[in-house]
């Protein structure tokens, strides 16, 4: 019930994503684990696919990474790239005990080294490597889609009465207008 998107920003929905907490889920923070993520289609296709690496040593949180390798095929040329890196794996420690991982973004941009502690890494469409959402300019799709006079007219109904007395009311707050069939009369 937005206004529809607004921004020409990529979103995180369109990217390829890692998470610290799909890693945890699946055991690679175990201390060395290797496998592969697939991402599949609405239909079950497997679109695109990875191999990780993980490293995980308790005493030494430098030797923490997550190495990542895969193939991309230039669109255009048919071409192909290998890609082989290493993403750092940090560590801190929980408030009850125990630890926390953290993905380091590895990306330079505009020649300023990012080095953010994420919980999730993307790799945009046409991307060449991952790193956090602000380094690749990501939103989420529900905050470009996202009307916030909606919200104020839901906490205050009486607000939908001035929006449509001051005859600046929109699509959203007239489609509202039906949902509200209590309004206080004066």
């Amino acid at each position: 019930m937005g206004r529809g998107s607004w921004s020409n920003k990529r979103t995180v929905e369109d990217c390829m994503s890692i998470s610290i907490k799909w890693l945890s889920q699946h055991d690679y923070f175990c201390g060395f684990k290797t496998g592969g993520i697939q991402w599949k289609d609405g239909l079950g296709k497997v679109t695109d696919s990875i191999g990780i690496e993980a490293s995980v040593d308790q005493r030494n949180e430098d030797r923490n990474y997550l190495r990542i390798f895969y193939t991309q095929t230039d669109y255009f040329t048919k071409e192909k790239k290998e890609y082989d890196y290493k993403i750092p794996i940090i560590t801190t420690s929980c408030n009850y005990g125990g630890i926390r991982y953290w993905f380091k973004c590895p990306l330079t941009v505009n020649g300023n080294y990012c080095g953010k502690m994420v919980g999730k890494i993307y790799l945009p469409p046409l991307g060449s490597y991952f790193g956090c959402r602000t380094c690749h300019n990501l939103t989420y799709r529900s905050s470009q889609e996202h009307d916030k006079r909606v919200d104020e007219v839901m906490k205050n109904p009486y607000l939908l009465r001035a929006y449509m007395e001051s005859g600046k009311s929109s699509k959203n707050l007239l489609a509202l207008k039906a949902s509200f069939k209590y309004l206080k009369k004066e």
